[in-house]
């Protein structure tokens, strides 16, 4: 049975009782990450109704085209899902009811049409303000009774789509009528009507898409039309894949960012080095022996890693000093004295996130699957966490990201045993793309690191399959 999800909000605010024993799994509004998080699978169901966007970034739409990508069935109605649905049913996302066949159609254009200011989900997302959409209909609804003529609702409209989506209401209709230029009277008399009899598009299309959702074949129909391949994988959608990964909950803790935990064993485990060494090489080994076929050869991850490079154009094999300038950016003078095929070696492991674009953090983070090193870094991670948070009750105005850059860099420097000149090579070494993105992930580290005793808390030894090692805690 395919799995169902509906982000549901204020457009429904009873739709807890509405879908109870339908199998239908309730999400607050979507915001942007909260597709990715998702455990899906082809053929699976997201129902998108309601999404943030002002205080809390939307759902963006490729992380929409990459569910659509993966065989993953997306609808959209009534209002963030049905401005979604209008702009990506060309790719296979499928909207329902009047409001997306407005919006598709052009009769609708502006995304706050179908915004509201709430309270929050505890208070029932009780309205604070009228989405102009329902408020439309409800002046269309006055008009076909004779309750006013369609001027004067087209002049409302005029006006209260000017005004900031949070100061719409009934409630406002006289002072809308008086800024139109109407008749007091006339106004107030559609006031009233408007209270007794307002329409709600955005429910019923609500409902709609939630009463499909209760019937498997309601939506079958023609396969919606599809992108002809996945969506190109961009670096933000790749980082924002990285950033919705969690560690599921243990002992009633709320998830951890996997990508936290990776921070940490990068930043403090002292064996981490050698880690990211042995990992890459053996990466760029098995790519190699995937990718280029009888060219791969024999020999240890190492040579196949270097043949690997080769293959891409880094250089030429043999290697020749005369022949490799590059090294002198990648190696340090200490370095520069090894053989020069472990200098190239260790020239590849530092630049191969950019000259072979390698996701280093996706073959990474697979690592933490080992229960030892996850526990260690999510104390790690907590134990930061704590002090920051001490730290802030104590100094309200501190400010993490204000913490200068000179001092993480000497904190990083003393923990890596690194000089300034090799600092950066350093940060290479430990899986970084620069010292600015180690920095970055240092930061909500800083004050635990500098003020507590980190030594061994971390370690970690080569990968499973190398040299026999495994990941582990010391």
């Amino acid at each position: 049975m395919p799995r169902k999800y509906c982000f549901v909000g204020p457009s429904l605010p009873d739709a807890a009782g509405l879908a109870a024993g339908t199998g239908v799994r309730l999400m607050p509004p979507v915001a942007a990450g909260d597709l990715l998080r998702l455990d899906v699978r082809a053929g699976d169901v997201i129902a998108i109704i309601d999404g943030y966007f002002h205080q809390t970034r939307s759902v963006r739409h490729k992380e929409i085209l990459d569910l659509l990508g993966r065989g993953v069935h997306v609808l959209g109605a009534s209002s963030m899902g049905a401005l979604r649905a209008a702009e990506l049913d060309r790719f296979g996302m499928r909207g329902v009811g009047r409001v997306y066949a407005d919006y598709r159609d052009g009769r609708l254009e502006a995304d706050d049409e179908v915004t509201l200011l709430h309270s929050p989900r505890e208070e029932g997302y009780r309205p604070h303000s009228e989405p102009l959409v329902c408020m439309r209909a409800t002046f269309a609804a006055a008009v076909r009774h004779g309750v006013c003529d369609a001027s004067t609702a087209d002049r409302l409209i005029e006006v209260l789509a000017r005004w900031p989506f949070g100061l719409r209401s009934y409630a406002a209709l006289p002072e809308a009528g008086a800024e139109a230029g109407l008749d007091g009277t006339a106004v107030r008399a559609l006031q009233r009507h408007c209270l007794a009899h307002r329409q709600d598009p955005k429910r019923e299309d609500a409902l709609l898409l939630l009463d499909g959702l209760r019937d498997d074949d309601a939506f079958a129909g023609p396969e919606p039309r599809r992108t002809p391949q996945a969506p190109h994988r961009t670096a933000f959608l790749y980082a924002w894949q990285l950033a919705a990964r969690t560690t599921g909950p243990e002992d009633g803790a709320s998830p951890t960012s996997a990508l936290d935990l990776l921070r940490a064993c990068q930043l403090f485990a002292d064996d981490y080095p050698d880690h990211h060494r042995d990992m890459t090489l053996r990466t760029l080994a098995s790519l190699c022996a995937a990718e280029c076929g009888e060219r791969a050869g024999p020999g240890t991850d190492a040579e196949r890693a270097l043949l690997h490079g080769e293959h891409h154009g880094l250089y030429r094999l043999p290697a020749r000093r005369e022949r490799l300038p590059f090294l002198n950016l990648w190696v340090t003078p200490a370095e520069a004295g090894l053989p020069l095929a472990d200098q190239l070696a260790i020239a590849l492991v530092r630049s191969c996130r950019t000259t072979l674009r390698l996701p280093w953090e996706e073959i990474a983070l697979s690592l933490l699957e080992e229960p030892s090193v996850r526990d260690a870094a999510r104390r790690f991670v907590r134990l930061a966490e704590e002090v920051n948070d001490r730290a802030l009750r104590d100094r309200p105005d501190l400010a993490i990201d204000a913490i200068p850059r000179a001092r993480i860099e000497d904190l990083l420097a003393e923990h890596w045993r690194a000089s300034p000149d090799t600092l950066e090579l350093a940060a290479l070494d430990r899986g970084f793309v620069s010292l600015d993105n180690a920095v970055s992930a240092a930061r909500p580290f800083y004050l635990f690191a500098r003020y507590n005793d980190t030594a061994g808390l971390l370690r970690v030894a080569p990968p499973a399959g190398l040299q026999g090692g495994r990941l582990g805690v010391r």
